[in-house]
C-alpha cells in the first residue's frame, strides 16, 4: 500500500488509500447474493466505513442467524464508524488483508477493494509472486490493487462459497486484466457480471464505470455465466438474474475486450472465439484490422500548451512570423466537421483559437529570440516534457496526419479528414495508411478509410475497443485503433 504522510487531509488519505465508498443500494444488493444461503464465514477484506457489514448483519437480525464477520482494515482512523457494529459477529484485523496470514477459507465474500493504481503500490516483487502463484501465472505487473485483491479473495472461498465485489470495469478491456480474466475463467469462478451504465457515476467523485463480479466455488462445467446492465441504482432491489443474458464460458476469450458484452445493442454477440462472435465482427464482412494499412500516433504533447500554442493575437504581439508556425488543432472542441479544410482552419484563426504551434526555424529571427527568452523567464524549458528534449523549445517534428480521430467521446468518435494538414495536439490521435502506389492511389485509399470509420458500421467496430468511463465517458487509446476490425479489400489490401 502507498504510505500515508500525517499531514495528510481526509480527502488526501483516501485518495492515497484508495477508498471509494459504496452506496448503500449497492451494498444491500451484493450482500443478498452472498448470504442466500446463510454462511456461517463472512469476510469483508476491505471495511472502510462498513457498509458491507451494516448490510449483512441487518440481513442476519431479519433472518434470525449469526454469522462470524471477517474484516481488514488498514485506516485506523474509520475505527470510530464501526462502534455501532455487532462486536459478537465482527472481527476487525488491522493490518493488509493482502499481506495478513489468514487460515480460514469463507462461505461468503463481499468486496469494494481499493482503487490504487500499479505505479503507486509498493509491494515488493515476493509479495507479487505469492500472487502469482494463488492465480497460477504471473499478473501483469500493471495490475491495479483491486486485481490482486481479486485474486486472493477468488483463492480464499470455501467449496459453494461465493463472492461479490464491485471494482471499477476498466479490467475488462484492459491489459493486465487479461491474466486476471484467463485465470477466474480457468477456475470456473464468475457466475454473473453486472455492469452500471457509464452514465451511472456509482462511485462518489470518481470518473470510472463500475462493475460487479460474482464468484462462486463450485460451478458446474456447463455452467453459462450471466451478463447484466443496470440503468439506475433504484433498478438494483428488482433484480433478478434469472432474466440476465448468458453466455458459455468457452464463448469467452480473456485476451479481447469484455466491455462489448454489455452493449446492449450488441446484447446477442458474446466477445470471444465462438462462431457467433466471428459472425458478429463480421457483421460488415470485416476480415482486417486497421493496424495491417496503417499506423495511429498519440498526438503531440508540448508540455506547455499556452506557450508553444499560439493564438493570432499572440502571434502579432510578438511579431512572430509565420513561417516558424505550423496550424495546429489543440482542442477537441475546435473540430465540429467531417473535414478540416483551409476555410475552416480561417475561421479559427479569426475566432483567435489558440492553433499556431511553434516551429522555429534556423537562425533564430530577432522576434523568435525574444519570444523563447519569455519562455525561459516563465520557467518552460525547465518543465518536464521541454528539459528533457535535444532542443526544449522544439516540439515533436512529424508530418500531420491525413485522418484524425478523437480521443473522448459520450457517442460516436468523431473522425476528420485533415484537407488542411494541420498538426494535432493530444486531443486527436493521428492515423497515418500506409503508402504503397503513390500519392494519387495513397490518398484515395486514405479517403475510403476515412468514409468507413466515419459510417455507422465502421464506428459500431470503434465502439468494441473502445475503454469505458465513468459519466457516459469513452477513451481510445493508438492500440485500440489499430485493434478496430476494417472490410477485408478496403484499401486494395487481402
Amino acid at each position: 500500500m502507498p504510505r500515508l504522510v500525517p499531514s495528510l487531509s481526509a480527502r488526501q488519505r483516501r485518495r492515497a488509500l484508495g477508498q471509494v465508498f459504496t452506496p448503500r443500494l449497492v451494498a444491500d444488493f451484493m450482500a443478498r447474493w452472498v448470504c442466500a444461503r446463510r454462511p456461517e464465514r463472512v469476510l469483508d477484506p476491505a471495511l472502510g466505513e462498513g457498509v458491507f457489514v451494516d448490510a449483512v448483519e441487518a440481513l442476519a437480525r431479519r433472518s434470525r442467524w449469526s454469522p462470524r464477520i471477517d474484516s481488514f482494515e488498514v485506516d485506523r482512523t474509520v475505527a470510530r464508524s464501526q462502534s455501532g457494529h455487532d462486536c459478537r459477529l465482527l472481527t476487525i484485523r488491522w493490518e493488509d488483508f493482502l499481506l495478513a496470514d489468514i487460515a480460514t477459507h469463507y462461505d461468503a465474500i463481499i468486496a469494494n477493494p481499493p482503487y490504487v493504481r500499479h505505479h503507486e503500490l509498493e509491494y515488493g516483487e515476493s509479495v507479487l509472486r505469492r500472487i502469482d502463484a494463488l492465480a497460477g501465472r504471473r499478473l501483469s505487473r500493471a495490475t491495479n490493487l483491486y486485481g490482486l485483491f481479486l485474486v486472493r479473495i477468488a483463492s480464499l472461498l470455501a467449496p459453494g462459497g461465493r463472492a461479490a465485489i464491485i471494482t471499477p470495469a476498466e479490467w475488462l478491456n484492459a491489459e493486465f486484466g487479461v491474466t486476471l480474466k484467463a485465470f477466474l475463467l480457468e477456475r470456473n469462478l464468475i457466475d454473473a457480471m453486472i455492469q452500471f451504465d457509464p452514465s451511472l457515476l456509482v462511485f462518489h467523485g470518481a470518473l470510472t464505470t463500475a462493475e460487479i463480479v460474482l464468484l462462486r466455488r463450485g460451478r458446474r462445467e456447463g455452467d453459462s455465466i450471466r451478463l447484466m446492465n443496470i440503468k439506475t441504482l433504484d433498478d438494483l432491489p428488482a433484480v433478478n438474474l434469472r432474466g440476465a443474458r448468458c453466455v458459455r464460458r468457452d464463448d469467452l476469450d480473456p485476451t479481447r475486450k469484455w466491455s462489448p458484452l454489455f452493449d446492449a445493442a450488441r446484447a446477442a454477440t458474446p466477445a470471444g472465439r465462438s462462431a457467433r462472435t466471428r459472425d458478429a465482427h463480421a457483421a460488415t464482412g470485416a476480415a482486417m484490422r486497421l493496424g495491417d494499412v496503417a499506423t495511429c500516433s498519440r498526438g503531440i504533447a508540448t508540455g506547455a500548451n499556452t506557450f508553444f500554442a499560439l493564438r493570432e493575437s499572440e502571434r502579432c504581439k510578438w511579431k512572430i512570423s509565420l513561417a516558424d508556425l505550423r496550424p495546429c488543432i489543440t482542442k477537441a472542441a475546435q473540430l465540429r466537421e467531417r473535414q478540416l479544410d483551409a476555410v475552416a482552419l480561417r475561421r479559427l484563426v479569426e475566432r483567435d483559437e489558440r492553433i499556431l504551434l511553434l516551429h522555429p526555424r534556423r537562425p533564430l529571427c530577432p522576434a523568435m529570440k525574444r519570444y523563447l527568452a519569455h519562455g525561459r523567464s516563465l520557467g518552460v524549458d525547465r518543465r518536464h516534457l521541454p528539459s528533457h528534449r535535444p532542443v526544449w523549445y522544439m516540439p515533436e517534428n512529424r508530418p500531420p496526419a491525413p485522418i484524425l480521430i478523437a480521443v473522448f467521446s459520450r457517442g460516436e468518435f468523431r473522425v476528420v479528414w485533415n484537407e488542411a494538414r494541420a498538426m494535432n495536439l493530444t486531443a486527436y490521435h493521428g492515423i497515418y495508411p500506409r503508402a504503397s502506389d503513390g500519392d494519387g492511389a495513397d490518398r484515395r485509399k486514405a479517403k475510403q478509410l476515412f468514409k468507413y470509420l466515419c459510417s455507422a458500421a465502421g464506428q459500431r467496430a470503434i465502439a468494441l475497443h473502445r475503454r469505458v468511463y465513468g459519466g457516459g465517458l469513452y477513451k481510445l487509446e493508438p492500440r485500440d485503433v489499430e485493434a478496430v476490425e476494417i472490410p477485408n479489400g478496403l484499401m486494395g489490401t487481402k
